[in-house]
């Protein structure tokens, strides 16, 4: 019987056009996936879009409606509050994140994991890397979607609909908006994706999820009843946020902590983020 040879072409093509764009890969992979479950469409966008569309009216009838009052004031504070504000104190924001989080987020790497996905992503040639920022950005889009941009538009709006005194005396809001969208789209982000990292059930990474961000805020409600002073607000992720935000719209704290403190807790979350990520992922590395 004959034997028959085949000498196999070198391939001549380009494994990627670029190194810095391998995460979009795994990003818009993410995506789609999201985008063909009929409930993450209606969770993620349905409820988000009525909150920001309330708050663009809100400021519409404030300066076209003078004849309406108001209990409150389009000021700093109404844009720190738009972008987290507890339940308890008005619309529930903090609650909006949670669900784009749990929806969007608890399954980005816990399906992997499932489906033993992760080792097959790393034999190619992604690091964990870019690995890891392909899925932070799924997170961070949606995230983005309902605290940057909706946002910097609110913003926007009531600058083109008010006088110019306004515009003149808070120049700086932009930057703030910037700066807290990002500290809590970064910390929040991070936290879903450590829970979906250490368990192959999405389920499981909600639940993780749902003791960190609705506990902590029960805990420091309880220590506080106990102590009877606010400086155990540190253990509250949502006090935190508050605290910060607080500081970067110049607002006035209820808490008796300084804002240094809840800085530091939020970047010693965020590495503590990071580490967990890289070790949970480069354990299933495959080693060329």
């Amino acid at each position: 019987m004959p034997i028959h040879t085949q000498d196999y072409r070198h391939w001549e093509g380009t494994l990627n056009p670029s190194h810095y764009t391998r995460w979009w890969i795994i990003a818009k992979a993410e995506l789609k996936l999201l985008a063909q479950r009929k409930i993450v469409r209606l969770i993620v966008a349905i409820p988000p879009s009525i909150y920001i569309v309330a708050h663009a009216i809100l400021i519409y009838i404030f300066n076209q409606v003078p004849m309406v009052e108001f209990a409150f004031n389009i000021d700093n504070e109404f844009f720190q509050k738009f972008l987290f504000r507890n339940p308890g104190t008005g619309p529930p924001s903090s609650f909006l994140i949670a669900l784009i989080a749990i929806f969007g987020g608890s399954g980005l790497i816990a399906t992997d994991l499932k489906n033993n996905a992760l080792s097959l992503y790393l034999s190619k040639p992604i690091s964990w890397i870019d690995y890891l920022i392909g899925k932070f950005a799924v997170i961070g889009i949606l995230l983005g979607c309902f605290t940057l941009i909706p946002g910097m538009l609110l913003f926007l709006e009531h600058a083109l609909l008010t006088d110019t005194p306004f515009l003149k005396e808070n120049y700086w809001l932009p930057l703030s908006i910037v700066a807290y969208s990002v500290l809590i789209t970064l910390s929040s982000g991070l936290l879903i994706l450590l829970f979906s990292s250490l368990t192959s059930n999405p389920r499981y990474a909600i639940i993780g999820f749902c003791a960190v961000w609705f506990g902590s805020p029960v805990i420091y409600e309880v220590l506080k009843a106990i102590t009877r002073t606010s400086k155990v607000s540190l253990v509250s992720i949502w006090a935190n946020y508050d605290i910060l935000g607080t500081a970067l719209f110049a607002g006035s704290s209820d808490y008796a902590v300084h804002w240094v403190w809840a800085l530091l807790i939020q970047v010693a979350l965020i590495v503590l983020c990071l580490f967990v990520l890289h070790r949970r992922i480069r354990a299933v590395e495959i080693v060329k």
